[in-house]
């Protein structure tokens, strides 16, 4: 029987222009323009999850999430425009049975039309459950209240006892780098107050990493302490750090922050281990997985080749040839200048196809980077560009008689394709009939 799962909807729009073609190696050439960009009134979401310890045996589930301001509609009000939006979180465990739940309802004003249409704007909030440890599916529902338009995010989560014997770890939380705003309860940690990031995205110097988590020690042990651990590509770019925790605390509050350099765009681990006073591991590590994002700006100094190969699905072959030959002192000018032809809005000040564009490359190097190839340049990266997220994805990893293979669905474009891990190595290839992709 197969697994489905339904994967965050963008609303797909209209399809505009030819079909793009796809290589074997999932780099094809396009015309000017690609689908799904989205437009208000389809409240897609950004989800997080993390888990502290709460009075009793009980835990605190603290649900994140974050919605980019054209995900929502807007109706004007006075000199602002306003955004109302309801959510709901469902926690259920064992025999479909729920656990706890939690909503939200509240408007979300904005003081231009510009600022409606920006993706570098958006809103978070936070909602809290208490359940006991165990493994539970969450779904997240956000109702857009003037458009009606409705999306759930489904996630498995799976939670640790926190309440042991030894030593425990909470958390972690992963946070952006300024303080909450003095007197919001919302993100309040012991005296401490921090907005979540929510997608987990760091970038080097300029984005540090920036954590919350905390340390449950056993009763009357001496000061001893932890040691975090962040690693990408098998060990290349690591760092390790040693904090020392005062354990006769009940409870000891960290924030942690630290600056990545060397660290590439794409997936990274961290993992937190209690140290005891002889230097061997105590209780179980908390380990969690986070993101490393690229700056365009560095790109085009580091790696113009990249920065141009990327424009693959959106620009013609004369357009990158052009782009290629331009001179290093020329090419921030002639980035901003190809993508202000770009631009479907010029009178605006933001450019959203550009934006969406480079969201879908930034969760394709998230989702489907292998250690053949940046996610981008993978069959899945490649129909995730050009058409944006499925309505609905069928995977089938355990068929008996047939190598792992997934469906996408695009139901509204009447499009639907098939990916096969013909090797064996995770490395996903899109088969024939390929539906409007030319390989």
């Amino acid at each position: 029987m197969a697994n489905t799962r339904l994967l965050p909807l963008i609303l797909l729009g209209i399809l505009l222009g030819p079909v793009f073609p796809l290589s074997a190696t999932g780099v094809s050439w396009a015309q000017t323009e690609f689908s799904g960009l989205p437009e208000p009134g389809e409240p897609v979401f950004d989800l997080d999850v993390a888990a502290f310890r709460a009075p009793g045996d009980s835990l605190r589930i603290e649900i994140y999430y974050r919605i980019t301001n054209p995900r929502l509609s807007y109706v004007k009000k006075g000199n602002q425009y306003v955004a109302s939006y309801e959510i709901s979180a469902i926690l259920k465990g064992g025999g479909d049975q729920q656990a706890a739940s939690a909503s939200n309802m509240e408007n979300y004003a904005l003081g231009t039309y510009d600022e409606t249409r920006r993706a570098t704007g958006y809103l978070v909030n936070v909602l809290t459950v208490h359940v006991s440890a165990g493994q539970y599916e969450l779904a997240v529902t956000v109702n857009d209240r003037i458009s009606g338009g409705t999306h759930t995010i489904h996630r498995p989560v799976d939670l640790r006892d926190l309440t042991g014997p030894d030593w425990v770890i909470g958390g972690p939380e992963f946070i952006l780098t300024g303080a909450a705003p003095p007197g919001d309860a919302r993100y309040r940690k012991d005296t401490l107050g921090f907005v979540p990031n929510v997608t987990r995205s760091f970038g080097g110097a300029d984005l540090p990493l920036t954590l919350y988590f905390e340390i449950y020690p056993p009763a009357r042990r001496p000061m001893t302490s932890v040691v975090i651990n962040a690693s990408q590509q098998s060990g290349r770019h690591h760092f390790i750090d040693t904090i020392r925790v005062d354990t006769t605390l009940r409870m000891a509050p960290i924030h942690y922050q630290r600056p990545l350099p060397g660290f590439e765009a794409g997936e990274a681990r961290l993992e937190i281990v209690g140290i005891d006073q002889d230097g061997r591991r105590v209780g179980n590590p908390a380990s969690a997985v986070f993101f490393i994002d690229w700056s365009l700006a560095s790109l085009i100094e580091s790696n113009w080749k990249e920065v141009v190969d990327m424009l693959v699905h959106i620009a013609t072959r004369a357009e990158m040839e052009a782009l290629r030959k331009t001179p290093p002192e020329e090419r921030a000018a002639a980035f901003d200048r190809f993508w202000k032809s770009k631009d479907p809005s010029p009178e605006s000040e933001a450019n959203e196809w550009k934006e969406e564009y480079y969201r879908r490359m930034r969760f394709t190097n998230q989702q489907f980077t292998t250690p053949f190839q940046p996610g981008w340049r993978t069959d899945f990266g490649t129909a995730y560009i050009k058409y944006g997220e499925p309505d609905e994805v069928e995977r089938f990893p355990f068929e008996i008689s047939r190598k792992p293979y997934e469906v996408w669905h695009y139901y509204a474009q009447r499009r639907q394709f098939v990916f096969i891990d013909t090797k064996g190595n995770g490395e996903y290839e899109l088969q024939y009939p390929y539906d409007g992709i030319i390989r």
